[in-house]
């Protein structure tokens, strides 16, 4: 019989639990909005209550343990997620409430650490000892896999990739309030911000509306000449984010992630791909073959590989 875990992938926005088995197949799902409010135990109450409720709708099942993953900064010892950018807590106690609750190991990570290692699990990271997970939406996160180990560092937040450096001419403001950084230019929130700055230093009127991402997309696959040009800008920022993601790292395959580019490959990552720097060799460059389930599925393989299943 095929071994089962609970897993949680908490976003800002929504959260999804499931029951996976050992063997990468969903068994099982429920998907609703991240609680917000002002006590944060709700989140893992929340988590909790879905989890009973997907126990008891099936067959009789045993967990081996349940894999959470969360979009944020993490404390691994003391089992918080740490000032979650997009949740209005400082800290969201998670790992001794469920441990408690089921008497079951817990595993935590970053939804991006989760992501790599489910790549490996059941996506495009199969039969790779190298490779790094990029997704793009929000923000802009990573996870790197190599020597048969994800990247976590002294915390647990290593590969937070959208902070490296890619320009030092717009000086655009990244969420963390540094500038410079990928996610400020490249992400969903950042592309609109970039766009417009980059509309003011050369004399261009923006397309109205230019607010998302989408809609400057848009505009540049119908010819708008400033959404246009502008992509050229862009493609220049991700070629510079990949190719110093392939020097510090190495890897044997980037594994891309995330609304950006995802539905928009060609007008997006195509161009940067063809203008990466060539110092070390070329990775496959895929899009992820797992639809926005890599961190879902990386929090059980992450209570599978604790288990040594």
């Amino acid at each position: 019989m095929a071994a089962v875990a609970g897993a949680a992938d908490i976003g800002g926005t929504n959260t999804r639990v499931a029951l996976i088995g050992d063997d990468g197949v969903i068994i099982a799902t429920e998907r609703f909005p991240t609680p917000r409010g002002s006590d944060p135990r709700a989140v893992v109450a929340a988590v909790t209550a879905s989890l009973h409720r997907l126990l008891s709708a099936g067959p009789p099942r045993v967990l081996c343990g349940i894999g959470v993953s969360v979009a944020g900064p993490v404390d691994r010892d003391a089992g918080i997620i740490l000032h979650p950018p997009n949740m209005p807590f400082d800290e969201v106690p998670i790992t001794a409430p469920l441990r408690d609750t089921f008497a079951l190991p817990v595993f935590l990570a970053n939804d991006c650490r989760a992501a790599v290692r489910g790549e490996v699990f059941a996506g495009g990271g199969k039969g790779y000892q190298h490779l790094v997970y990029l997704t793009f939406s929000t923000g802009i996160g990573g996870g790197v896999y190599s020597h048969g180990e994800v990247l976590t560092g002294r915390g647990g937040n290593a590969g937070e990739i959208g902070h490296i450096l890619v320009d030092t001419t717009y000086q655009q403001t990244c969420s963390c309030g540094g500038t410079g950084h990928w996610e400020g230019y490249a992400s969903g929130r950042g592309i609109p911000l970039f766009y417009q700055t980059w509309c003011r230093t050369h004399g261009m009127i923006p397309v109205s509306p230019c607010s998302t991402a989408e809609e400057i997309f848009t505009a540049a696959s119908a010819g708008e000449p400033s959404a246009s040009l502008f992509m050229h800008a862009l493609a220049r920022v991700n070629s510079r984010g990949l190719s110093t993601v392939i020097v510090a790292y190495d890897p044997e395959i980037i594994i891309l992630d995330g609304p950006v580019v995802t539905n928009h490959f060609a007008l997006v990552m195509q161009p940067a791909i063809e203008h990466l720097d060539e110092y070390l060799p070329r990775p496959g460059i895929i899009i992820s073959p797992l639809g926005g389930d890599a961190p879902l599925l990386g929090a059980a393989a992450g209570v599978f590989d604790s288990a040594g299943l």
